[in-house]
């Protein structure tokens, strides 16, 4: 019924959903993260988290169903293969954080690239240990 650029398609539409699902359910499983930066709060009723998973598991059955109808494949990935591919976006962020490119949101004070940048430098070097590590 479908070529196999519309399997492919479909197939990428439907893992998304499934992704977000899991990564909803996640949330919701942990209920509170206390970071440095931001907290996360759960303050969702236990009845409505109930009501969720028992959706997200029927969204998950058909899904499975779509799958099998049209026969779509499965992705096996490698976890490290997902490390890796966030690892550089923190990267390109924390460079895009530096002083120089603080410009764009207004004057940078004199000396603000030796007391801001080396702490982002650390930032990244420990970033690219982790990529060693990993390797």
């Amino acid at each position: 019924m479908l070529n196999e650029y519309q399997k492919r398609g479909l197939s990428i539409t439907l893992r998304i959903v499934e992704e977000t699902m899991q990564d909803i359910e996640h949330i919701l499983h942990n209920g509170i993260y206390t970071g440095i930066l931001y907290d996360m709060k759960c303050s969702i009723s236990p009845e409505a988290k109930e009501e969720f998973f028992k959706r997200a598991s029927l969204i998950k059955d058909r899904i499975k169903i779509i799958s099998r109808i049209f026969d779509l494949q499965k992705e096996h990935r490698e976890a490290i293969h997902e490390i890796f591919g966030k690892l550089p976006h923190c990267l390109e962020i924390i460079e895009d954080a530096k002083a120089k490119k603080l410009k764009r949101y207004g004057d940078v004070q004199n000396g603000l690239d030796k007391a801001h940048d080396p702490q982002l430098n650390i930032i990244t070097d420990l970033i690219l240990e982790i990529q060693q590590l990993l390797r």
